[in-house]
């Protein structure tokens, strides 16, 4: 059971369109599991359209129609070409809701080293501010503690892990704010994939300083 979302104040963001391509893309994959949050984003769209009804008009410019149309048109051949990506040969990416999927690069996923229990898999998306990647705990395996120092949001998309304020199950939409500490740990009886959009980087705490270089901060 799905026991956490994005809040009203992320949905309303993301309905209106104004969310950069790697918070969208975690917060359209928490969609796939939690019809919850799919219908609060359905009343969202709904109320716009009613608001944008109500309003008053206002005069445009003669041409304004064929930009829009110039910009859509860009829209759709940009989004096209990351959804139209050819399939990942990797027995992560066959666990993985579909919609995501389609962003994952050709052939093999490049997993990086990050622990002993840890690996990512950075993602492309032609992001410049955030980093979007699949990160791999191994059965039982600890992440190093860190602490963050921008936001950091995570999709559980296979198993369970836990850390200091709970547990976290397939389907949860977890949100790390800069300044916090926190070390999951994977469940003891399957491995767990995440989702993450990391903000900017992080820094260990601890006596695991030293992994600092593995952790760098790549713009997706």
């Amino acid at each position: 059971m799905i026991k956490n979302h994005p809040d009203a104040d992320l949905l309303a963001e993301y309905t209106a369109g104004v969310m950069a391509l790697a918070p969208t893309i975690s917060v359209t994959t928490h969609l796939q599991f939690c019809n919850s949050c799919k219908s609060t984003v359905k009343a969202l769209e709904e109320l716009g359209g009613e608001m944008l009804e109500q309003a008053d008009a206002v005069p445009v410019s003669d041409d304004l129609l064929e930009q829009i149309f110039a910009c859509v048109e860009e829209d759709e051949t940009s989004e096209d070409s990351l959804l139209t990506r050819p399939t990942t040969i990797d027995e992560v990416a066959s666990s993985i809701p579909a919609y995501l999927q389609k962003f994952l690069p050709e052939g093999k996923l490049h997993w990086k080293f990050l622990s002993p229990s840890v690996k990512v898999a950075p993602i492309s998306v032609g992001e410049t501010v955030h980093e979007l990647a699949l990160h791999k705990i191994k059965v039982g395996g600890k992440v190093p503690e860190h602490n963050h120092l921008g936001k950091e949001i995570t999709v559980v998309l296979k198993g369970s892990f836990s850390d200091e304020d709970g547990v976290y199950q397939r389907g949860d939409f977890m949100v790390r704010e800069a300044g916090e500490i926190h070390q999951p740990i994977a469940a003891t009886h399957e491995e767990c994939i995440c989702l993450s959009v990391l903000a900017a980087p992080f820094k260990l705490t601890g006596l695991k300083r030293w992994l600092n270089p593995f952790l760098s901060f790549s713009p997706s």
